[in-house]
């Protein structure tokens, strides 16, 4: 019964959505301004889609097993918690909650204060998407397909998908994703229209910060969940899935500050567009990557080729239209008659390219490896070292643009100014260095450059901020920035200054290796709801710091699935991290993996200073300068 209705949501919304899109293209060929039907309709698809994914978590709730998706990723002895989450747990479901957003976001922007015939314009090329992925859904994904006779138990969830912070990390990731679409849409109408201009950078503004700022949260979340959940040892490990959502939050953050300049100058309106082209359609490459079964990757949803198959075409017929669009009505806005280097504006762009550098060799270092072995059926592996290599010297040089941008006018350079600045700030970060380094008794060039820069920025952004008559008005980028700074220098801190210890210990056994002590003192056993728990307690020392760690193994019963859990003590300079490697023994010894990983704390805040500065910007009105 809930599969009937669900079906019927589906196919309402689909039909809705089909004539959604007829009134609108009759009332455009004849020239009428009457589009409040479109409102009207864009509003009932967004009902019937939330209908059917309020069946969807019912049937996980309830634990329906007569619904192939719910047979396939529950079981009656998970927690509630982890039943719903369940839901978008998998590529049916995510895909559900992917045509909501996208609907949602329709029907947000249907009460937006845009023009009307933009705003139509818009929410028909939003219902353009929402068309595809709604027959995509139905005809090759249906959440509702009904199993006969009905299972008496569900398969399960993959046990390490079963965690608090990836079951909602998801849904932010999926707003930052699909919330792109409806700056793709706008940039689409904008362009048809011939009104990308001034205003249209202003009325967009609110809707990239938003869908930037979730992507941020959404990235931030999973990038904690690997830490803690997976047992690398580390918050990033370049893994295609992980890249794929890297890739649009670069071009969505050069795409933030290009608005920005498009805003202030009125110029650069056409690299505005298409920014906003390119990071949606970076979006939907994500979601191919991970529902094509080119990946092998705990982040992938599917492994169909067919449905690569089809989410490829509806990637390549939406590009070729909206690269159509933008190359025959990009804005022609007005050049600058002499472009001043030394401004805001141009150190912004520089900025830019730097960020499209950097989603380019994250591209090549994702796809390049996927291309070799679909034509030439060989394998390579394109790891940190590549993308370190390639990147860390121009974040580097980012970080000195980024540094002096805020600080420069958009319209005229003072060069007083700006040769006191630079020295006042390089004066305070080598004093800072000299300190740092002293301390930490390690170096190497190019940590010493990492550390620098990422100081310089700091420090920078605290002059600005000292410089403001009012401190609240550039308060966001200030945050974001100053989070940034911040995460570059711990990144950079943690790469060169980790430990990291494998051995092979058995209970009673010490070992000293590195100045850390490990002690194994005993094992212990545990019942979980839905899985059993060996737990091994060790005793760590490091100089006159001492506590105990208790990583564990897990066996899951549904499905049968063995996990290995880390145990992590956090301090304000450095993570201890320890974790039991699997079905690795030697006789009565266990293998295990030790890490001593500087100022992971600081990494989580930086992020969340980020995401912080994005938040602000959301509910404020004021633009800042």
């Amino acid at each position: 019964m809930i599969g009937t209705f669900g079906n019927s949501s589906l196919i309402i919304a689909l039909l809705l959505n089909f004539y959604l899109l007829f009134s609108y293209s009759l009332n455009f060929f004849k020239k009428k301004n009457n589009f409040q039907k479109v409102r009207y309709l864009n509003f009932l698809v967004t009902v019937f889609v939330f209908l059917a994914f309020i069946l969807l978590l019912w049937s996980f709730a309830i634990s329906d097993f007569s619904n192939t998706a719910v047979y396939q990723n529950s079981h009656s002895q998970k927690p509630l918690f982890y039943k719903i989450s369940g839901s978008w747990g998998n590529h049916e479901g995510s895909m559900v909650l992917f045509i909501l957003i996208l609907a949602i976001f329709s029907s947000l922007f249907s009460f937006s204060g845009v023009r009307d015939n933009l705003k139509y314009l818009t929410i028909f090329f939003q219902n353009i998407l929402i068309l595809f992925f709604l027959i995509f859904l139905i005809f090759t994904s249906n959440p509702f397909d009904v199993i006969r006779p009905t299972p008496a138990e569900g398969l399960g969830l993959n046990p390490i998908l079963q965690d608090p912070l990836l079951s909602i990390h998801p849904p932010f990731l999926y707003v930052g994703y699909v919330g792109f679409s409806i700056i793709f849409s706008f940039a689409l109408a904008g362009l048809y229209l011939e009104e990308f201009t001034k205003l249209w950078s202003k009325q967009a503004s609110l809707w990239i910060v938003i869908a930037w700022t979730f992507l941020t949260v959404g990235i931030g979340l999973g990038s904690i969940w690997a830490y803690y959940e997976l047992g690398w040892g580390g918050f990033w490990f370049w893994d295609p899935v992980e890249n794929a959502s890297l890739v649009p939050w670069l071009a969505s953050t050069a795409l933030l500050h290009s608005n920005i300049t498009s805003m202030k100058t009125e110029k650069f309106f056409s690299w505005t567009a298409l920014l906003a082209i390119l990071t949606f359609t970076t979006s939907l490459l994500g979601t191919f990557l991970v529902r094509s079964g080119i990946l092998n990757s705990v982040h992938a949803f599917a492994n169909d080729p067919d449905r690569g198959l089809y989410i490829l075409a509806v990637i390549m017929i939406i590009s070729f239209f909206a690269f159509l669009i933008f190359i025959l009505k990009f804005p022609k806005s007005p050049m600058p008659n002499v472009l001043i280097f030394w401004s805001r504006g141009s150190f912004i762009l520089i900025n830019n390219c730097f960020m499209i550098f950097f989603l380019v060799v994250v591209m090549v270092g994702t796809l390049y490896p996927i291309f070799l072995d679909a034509l030439f059926e060989k394998s390579i592996s394109v790891g940190p070292n590549y993308y370190n290599a390639l990147l860390a010297p121009f974040v580097i040089v980012l970080l000195w643009f980024m540094a002096h941008g805020p600080l420069l006018e958009w319209y005229k350079f003072n060069k007083q100014s700006l040769i006191k600045a630079i020295l006042q700030i390089s004066f305070l970060t080598l004093v800072s260095s000299i300190i740092i380094f002293f301390y930490l008794k390690d170096f190497s060039l190019l940590l010493f450059l990492g550390v620098f820069f990422s100081i310089y920025l700091i420090i920078a952004v605290i002059i600005d901020v000292f410089k403001q008559k009012i401190i609240s008005k550039n308060l966001a980028r200030n945050i974001s920035h100053f989070g940034f700074g911040i995460l570059v220098f711990s990144i950079f801190i943690n790469a060169y200054l980790s430990k990291e210890i494998n051995v092979p210990i058995k209970v009673g056994q010490t070992i000293k290796q590195n100045a850390i002590e490990i002690q194994f003192k005993n094992i212990l056993k545990s019942q979980g709801k839905n899985f059993e728990e060996i737990i091994g307690n060790f005793l760590i020392k490091d100089g006159t710091r001492a506590f105990e760690l208790s990583p564990s193994l897990r066996k899951y019963l549904q499905p049968v699935q063995v996990t290995s859990e880390t145990s992590i003590k956090s301090t304000l300079f450095g993570d201890y991290y320890l974790a039991i490697n699997l079905s690795e023994f030697e006789g009565d010894k266990i293998m295990i993996r030790f890490y001593h990983k500087p100022l992971m704390l600081w990494i989580w805040i930086s992020i969340s200073l980020i995401i912080f500065g994005g938040l602000i910007r959301i509910f404020r009105k004021q633009n800042e300068s």
